[in-house]
């Protein structure tokens, strides 16, 4: 099970932040590779792991920096926005520390006046051991 273990002087101002990849889901990579076709380049962002978030979620544009057709279609409700109707997309996130990758399903939606690119959901995170240790500053995440 990979794990990785970060500090962070500043925890409880800023959350348990992840630096992130993402990219196309492998059998899409694979594909597209077989057809000799150009696979886009993974797309770094800081994802944010939030218990509070039922489900992933993805800053909108990044599915369609990597070329991707949405799988489906959801309604969210968020502080900024009710009944937000949003597009889905199968995608790959691999966390560089560890190579932790993860593969599912992000709803894509505006994550605006915010420093991150995605939240790391309760979807994801049920395959997961999350630990977060307050007052040390530290959190942990196996997959």
């Amino acid at each position: 099970m990979p794990c990785m273990t970060r500090s962070m002087d500043n925890l409880q101002q800023e959350g348990p932040l992840l630096d992130v990849y993402f990219s196309l889901p492998e059998g899409l990579e694979k594909k597209l590779k077989a057809e000799g076709k150009q696979v886009p380049a993974p797309i770094h962002c800081k994802a944010l792991i939030d218990t509070g978030a039922s489900n992933c979620v993805v800053q909108e544009e990044i599915p369609t920096k990597l070329n991707l057709n949405p799988t489906g279609e959801t309604t969210i409700t968020t502080p900024s926005c009710e009944s937000c109707k949003c597009y889905t997309y199968y995608m790959r996130l691999t966390i560089p520390v560890n190579k932790i990758i993860i593969e599912t399903i992000f709803t894509a939606a505006p994550l605006k006046n915010q420093e991150i690119d995605c939240l790391f959901g309760r979807d994801a995170l049920s395959n997961c051991v999350f630990i977060y240790i307050g007052y040390a500053g530290q959190f942990t995440l196996s997959v």
